[in-house]
């Protein structure tokens, strides 16, 4: 039996109880277990979802998905960037440290969607890696060496020389991977009329 199979048959027996249940209970208490009913039921098509990432397949995002995604953390990793030179600029990071966790909780959130199209794209540097051995111990690219300190000073202060250079790698990368996508949808559209 398969773990989907077993996992079916526990939910409906679970769903049976449930409803034997909900049956005795106050109206108010019964449209509470409805709706909390109703968020256990997503949990499927979500575990599901997850268990295809862990074995490596990913959910691919539909193209025009892709697109409005990659505009957004465009938008704030050029914010990102910004800071990192404004703070570098000052001197200090003090004043930047909460607009740099606001962006680097987004950023670390919507990554993960967009990285395996991004990872395409992006000229790969070993200092990347070592950034990510010595902060969280395991290898990031170079989008991930860009968030993965909890501070903007801890960012700056690992700085050896390199950070300019990963900047311009994952610009360069996001204006390679908004082309193809433009030359994709431009491809499509032409095909449609």
């Amino acid at each position: 039996m398969g773990i989907e199979n077993w996992t079916r048959l526990i939910t409906q027996g679970i769903m049976r109880r449930w409803a034997h249940s909900l049956a005795a209970l106050p109206v108010r208490v019964q449209r509470q277990a409805r709706e909390a009913w109703a968020t256990l039921r997503a949990l499927p098509e979500t575990v599901r979802e997850q268990v295809r990432l862990w074995r490596g397949q990913t959910v691919a995002l539909p193209v025009e998905e892709q697109r409005v995604l990659l505009a957004a953390f465009y938008e704030r990793y050029e914010q990102l960037v910004e800071l990192i030179c404004d703070a570098a600029f000052a001197g200090t990071a003090e004043p930047f440290e909460a607009q740099y966790a606001t962006l680097r909780s987004w950023l670390q959130r919507a990554y993960p969607s967009l990285r395996p199209y991004l990872i395409a794209h992006l000229n790969c540097d070993p200092s990347d890696e070592a950034i990510g051995l010595q902060v969280q111990g395991k290898p990031t690219d170079a989008f991930e060496a860009l968030f993965c300190f909890e501070t903007l000073a801890e960012l700056i202060q690992a700085d050896q020389g390199d950070l300019i250079g990963r900047i311009e790698r994952t610009r360069s990368a996001l204006y390679r991977y908004a082309d193809y996508l433009r030359h994709w949808l431009g491809e499509r559209n032409e095909q449609t009329f």
